[in-house]
């Protein structure tokens, strides 16, 4: 794992509100002054730290960190094409797809059983420790369970990143002529990939995987869930990685 992953990860984790606490919990107390009550400063530490945390796992919180990218997301249209390009989502250690690369493949083939494009490209790989790679062999499982043909499916499992996703998807398209893609990912993902596609000449229709899941509103009790810091992440990741493309020209 890459070490900025791991930072990340580390910030978005439960250590990021415990080691706080239990620096605060075995700090010496200073001796109050003669004549001045003495200030549980402790335990102002304690519920601003809590407050903080309540703050962070809120769902209102969420809405608001996460809408400016939503606002920049581009709408996710079905669209004529000559292939459906498909970025996976990560891979269990038992080599089973994730959850987010089981509901991209379902899209992906849905989208080519509904007649929008003759060919879909599975794009990502994982490198370690499988050999050959197996991230994008997962979702062709799907695929084919789904009912798309093998000859129908292409795959390009060399890429680690969204970069890579576009360049080495870029060279297997342009090698066989085709231009029009309908790209498919999840909506939160979907801006930074559709502006690296948009770099190589290709076009490009975003499609957002998760854009049929219900979303219901969350019942009182879940307004205040762990969750939803957790979700903070996958948005974070995505700020960071826009403002690495820019700065490195990708996008």
């Amino acid at each position: 794992m890459q070490i900025p992953l791991i930072i990340e990860n580390l910030i978005f984790s439960p250590l990021i509100f415990c080691i706080p606490l239990f620096i605060i919990l075995i700090w010496p107390s200073r001796p109050a002054r003669k004549g001045k009550r003495k200030a549980n400063t402790k335990v102002r530490w304690v519920i601003a730290i809590w407050i903080i945390l309540f703050i962070l796992s809120s769902r209102g919180f969420f809405q608001l960190f996460s809408w400016p990218l939503k606002e920049l997301t581009p709408a996710s249209n079905k669209h004529k094409a000559d292939i459906i390009v498909v970025a996976t989502a990560g891979v269990h250690e038992s080599g089973a797809p994730s959850p987010g690369s089981t509901i991209r493949a379902h899209t992906a083939a849905q989208l080519y059983l509904e007649g929008w494009a003759p060919l879909i490209l599975v794009t990502g790989g994982v490198t370690h420790p499988y050999d050959p790679h197996i991230h994008a062999k997962g979702m062709h499982i799907i695929l084919r369970g789904m009912g798309v043909p093998d000859e129908n499916i292409l795959i390009e499992n060399q890429s680690i990143d969204t970069y890579m996703n576009s360049t080495m998807s870029t060279e297997i398209l342009k090698a066989r002529n085709l231009e029009k893609v309908l790209l498919v990912t999840h909506d939160y993902h979907l801006l930074r990939l559709s502006l690296v596609f948009q770099q190589t000449g290709l076009e490009i229709f975003p499609y957002a995987a998760n854009i049929s899941s219900a979303k219901k509103p969350p019942s009182w009790w879940q307004y205040f869930d762990w969750k939803n810091f957790n979700r903070l992440q996958t948005y974070a990741h995505e700020y960071i990685g826009l403002l690495a493309y820019k700065i490195r020209g990708w996008i």
